[in-house]
């Protein structure tokens, strides 16, 4: 009785590790920078002024809205698979954004990569982007690691993002 008894306990905690490894960390959310935490107090000059995210199962839908004097108002909205499958985005101004996201083997980080093919100043242009995603401070930060590589060259940012209650 008691061998049966471990054994269900075993199993039972095996099923929940199984259950749960894959789950990874769930970004869902309104969030808006948090200057604060900003290298220099500033971040580069394309931060978005809120980004709301919704994931459910393998699919996570981020709507980014952002506001700049030589832009205007804009809003980049994506969904991606959270399985390694490419995914295709139109971007509202032009351009298609072709992006693949992928957990980190512990499930704490999700990387997305990118390519975004657009039309600048009458010329076709691709942009290259690796952001990487994890969450700090009981998951109330949600911090963004982005390299970007264009014809302008490279720039690397963190990026900081505090939970918008």
């Amino acid at each position: 009785m008691k061998k049966q008894i471990v054994l269900t306990v075993l199993l039972t905690g095996l099923f929940l590790t199984v259950l749960f490894a894959g789950a990874g960390v769930n970004f869902s959310g309104t969030w808006v920078p948090d200057e604060s935490k900003m290298e220099g107090g500033q971040g580069p000059r394309m931060v978005p002024v809120k980004i709301i995210v919704k994931q459910t199962g393998d699919s996570l839908s981020t709507e980014k809205y952002f506001s700049n004097q030589m832009m205007g108002d804009f809003t980049v909205a994506e969904k991606l698979s959270l399985d390694g499958k490419e995914c295709v985005s139109e971007m509202e101004r032009g351009g298609t954004r072709t992006s693949t996201a992928v957990w980190s083997e512990d499930h704490d980080k999700l990387t997305i990569n990118s390519t975004l093919k657009m039309e600048w100043n009458g010329l076709p242009t691709e942009m290259k982007s690796t952001e990487v995603w994890s969450l700090e401070d009981k998951d109330s930060i949600l911090k963004i690691e982005s390299r970007r590589e264009s014809p302008r060259g490279t720039r690397e940012s963190t990026l900081y993002f505090k939970k918008n209650q």
